[in-house]
């Protein structure tokens, strides 16, 4: 069966649902608090592993601490393969507050021992690397370890994978390794932020994108649902209707979805389907790797969608 290796980082999330922003000078009242192992990277993997990936392998670095302990038995608990974790004496472990107002999230990042990743690291963790394996990495991850990695992933055959997030800033470095990628999730502003542009218009970032040298673009629209780019045409997917309670970890769950499905072969269709639903029942729950779904809740989705032509795939061919 092949595997699934993920590239990014393990942060402790402590994610506060407030009525309101904290403004300057003024305190806000969380009207519910929670803590759990968080960061992009261990919540793809967890969300992989739960969804029925049969190997997932995180490499990322945590602080020799209590918050770094917990989280890596947190993914042992779940069956993460966490060899390649690596435990820094001189750094903490990443820490980020996840403000959370109407469903929608604001991040407070605490970086440090996730920023101690190496190529060295990387190395070894992808040296069994084969044809048929998923390989994915995120924008965690800094610029010139991201394009190592792509390189070694490309060189053994794996299917390449990134989602560009969190992005910063507008950075032209990663224009020049985007032909390395066989697939690329962005949301839409990851996606203006790649084609360095301001326009709303959804094909013309997807398309743009594969004019790049990208394989595959899946676009992420939230609410609005998710629309698959090709050489040959595109999919829309419309997203699940849910009771939305925290939207945060719903992107992470699209992701290690989407690798489940390219893992066992699956067609296009039936992947994007199933990581939609698996990010739907994530915003339905408080937190992040606290809520992510499993597959039979995921396939329950599933089933019961198929009453519904709305939440199916919509053919857009072209």
């Amino acid at each position: 069966m092949p595997r699934i290796v993920i590239i990014g980082a393990l942060v402790y999330d402590m994610v506060f649902d407030v009525p309101d922003w904290v403004q300057p000078n003024r305190a806000v009242h969380a009207r519910r608090l929670t803590i759990s192992p968080g960061g992009k990277g261990l919540n793809q993997a967890a969300a992989a592993k739960r969804l029925g990936a049969e190997t997932v392998r995180l490499v990322g670095c945590v602080g020799d601490d209590m918050f770094g302990a917990e989280m890596v038995a947190a993914l042992r608990d779940v069956g993460v393969d966490t060899a390649h974790i690596h435990a820094h004496p001189d750094a903490r472990t990443s820490i980020a507050a996840i403000i959370v107002r109407e469903q929608l999230p604001g991040f407070i990042g605490a970086p440090d021992a996730s920023r101690r990743l190496s190529q060295e690291q990387i190395r070894h963790a992808t040296a069994d690397l084969r044809p048929g394996d998923v390989l994915l990495v995120g924008f965690e991850t800094p610029q010139p370890l991201v394009e190592y990695a792509l390189r070694l992933g490309r060189a053994a055959g794996a299917a390449t994978m990134v989602n560009p997030a969190p992005f910063f800033t507008r950075d032209s470095f990663v224009i020049a390794y985007l032909p390395l990628i066989d697939l690329l999730i962005p949301n839409k502003l990851e996606a203006q932020l790649l084609m360095d542009s301001e326009t709303d218009d959804v094909d013309q970032l997807g398309r743009g994108l594969l004019e790049r040298g990208v394989g595959r673009v899946v676009l992420t629209l939230g609410e609005a649902g998710s629309i698959l780019y090709e050489p040959g045409g595109t999919l829309v997917q419309q997203a699940f209707p849910v009771d939305a309670v925290d939207t945060t970890g719903a992107s992470d769950a699209f992701v290690g979805a989407f690798c489940v499905g390219l893992t066992r072969g699956w067609d296009t269709r039936r992947t994007l389907a199933f990581a939609s639903a698996a990010a739907g029942l994530t915003c339905a729950k408080p937190g992040t790797m606290t809520a992510l779904p499993n597959i039979r809740e995921v396939d329950r989705l599933l089933a019961d969608a198929q009453l519904d032509a709305s939440a199916r795939v919509l053919d857009r061919r072209i």
